[in-house]
């Protein structure tokens, strides 16, 4: 009787503890508001207290949406250009292979980590943390995972490639019979929109324990 009371005892006391959350300001501790859709403030010092969210499934439907949306972006083109009846048709794999071509052999390196490795594994990354912190199955230590994600995060510059596309467009209107945007950029900006959400929603430290 004694040891099942004490046993009962103690799951009450962590199950209370783990409503009990502390201000990292002034180091009081409040219990922990039900509805976390509240900005919860401290009575002493009001300021915001920091909980901790759960992993949200959203980063990982971004994350397989960018993936997808990767794939489709090879194939249709981002720009066309019509020189002397010639149409020209770039897309983003065939970038890369032009400046190969030019023997830009550095700045195509750092294009294509920039532009197309590094999103990509940014991605995978965050499906592999999905996988990991809802089974068992270890494929990678989590301080691999955490690393690589901040790497491949930092390093990602997608954007920065539609900007120059963007000016390039601007530059070469009346100096070639047309030009026009493709599908493909457009099908970029979807790309981008959730290369960016996945890691605006990606919570690091449910993961990671950040």
């Amino acid at each position: 009787m004694l040891k099942c009371a004490n046993k009962n005892s103690w799951d009450f006391m962590d199950k209370n503890i783990e409503e009990i959350i502390e201000c990292y300001n002034c180091g009081l501790f409040i219990k922990k508001h039900n509805d976390i859709s509240i900005t919860q403030r401290c009575p002493r010092c009001n300021s915001k207290i920091k909980t901790k969210n759960r992993h949200s499934f959203d980063s990982l439907y971004y994350a397989v949406s960018a993936l997808l949306l990767f794939g489709i972006l090879n194939v249709y083109p981002i720009i066309t250009l019509n020189i002397n009846e010639t149409e020209l048709k770039a897309t983003l794999i065939n970038t890369v292979l032009i400046l190969f071509e030019q023997n830009f052999f550095f700045v195509a390196l750092i294009v294509f980590f920039t532009i197309i490795l590094a999103p990509i594994l940014n991605s995978l990354v965050i499906i592999f943390a999905f996988i990991q912190s809802k089974t068992n199955i270890r494929l990678f230590s989590d301080t691999l995972l955490h690393d690589s994600f901040h790497f491949f995060k930092h390093w990602g510059f997608i954007e920065v490639f539609v900007i120059s596309i963007i000016v390039t467009y601007i530059k070469l209107i009346g100096m070639v019979s047309s030009t026009k945007f493709d599908i493909g950029f457009y099908i970029m900006l979807a790309y981008i929109f959730c290369f960016y959400m996945s890691n605006r929603k990606f919570v690091g430290e449910s993961v990671f324990g950040e």
